[in-house]
């Protein structure tokens, strides 16, 4: 197997985990099929909103693990395991603190509010999600790191890290995108996949937090071992 298809299977997983957003897609469908005029201009400033805030993330998360030095060595080491544990733990941390809240009401009044804002509250709205989202960070960092971590060339880490930033922001992003290429066609499919979501989906992300943090914990173990 080659150096960058094992890259590309490695990012995968947490690339998709990191993208399941359930609330991201429900602000996003709330804004889309709201009234109040200008909907599409207003979903693509929510859309926006997380877009950079991930983009700066992803700058500075590169940065400051391109001075690690496990920098392209493609090798195990502590930074690794280091990494990879704490994204484990809290994921774990996070399905515990969510299975013992209690369930929020399906129509907080974050979503209604959302519902008709105006762009620049949206834009707003959608970096600030993004940057408190911890599920979608603890998979979206050591995801980078794989990248930084690996002896690809320069070419075949742009296009994985692409592929990690577009699926992570496909809750956000397709909607309006789907929105804009199909016009309203679209809307009563976005309505369903949300409500169909939305019916599980504290479950289906505290089993995604035990699911993906059982595993970045036990990679973080393994490489432990394997570095002492």
């Amino acid at each position: 197997m080659s150096s960058t298809v094992s890259l590309f299977l490695q990012v995968l997983p947490l690339a998709l985990g990191a993208a399941f957003s359930p609330t991201f897609l429900a602000m996003q469908v709330v804004v889309l099929t709201s009234p109040a005029p200008g909907a599409v201009r207003r979903g693509w400033a929510l859309a926006a909103g997380s877009m950079v805030a991930l983009l700066l993330v992803s700058f500075g998360g590169l940065s400051l693990l391109a001075s690690l030095p496990d920098f392209q060595t493609g090798q195990p080491s502590y930074p690794q395991a280091i990494i990879f544990t704490l994204a484990g733990a809290a994921l774990l941390v996070v399905a515990l603190v969510l299975s013992r809240r209690r369930p929020q009401r399906r129509h907080s009044k974050l979503m209604s509010s959302v519902g008709d804002a105006r762009p620049p509250l949206l834009f707003a709205i959608g970096a600030l999600r993004l940057l408190v989202n911890a599920t979608t960070l603890a998979l979206y960092i050591p995801a980078l790191h794989a990248i930084t971590h690996s002896t690809v060339d320069v070419a075949a880490k742009a296009l994985v890290f692409l592929m990690l930033f577009a699926i992570t922001e496909i809750a956000v992003v397709g909607p309006v995108l789907a929105v804009t290429l199909l016009g309203d066609r679209a809307k009563p499919v976005l309505t369903g996949i949300h409500e169909a979501i939305d019916k599980h989906s504290r479950a289906l992300t505290i089993w995604t937090c035990v699911g993906f943090g059982v595993v970045l914990v036990g990679v973080g173990v393994r490489v432990f071992i394997q570095v002492g």
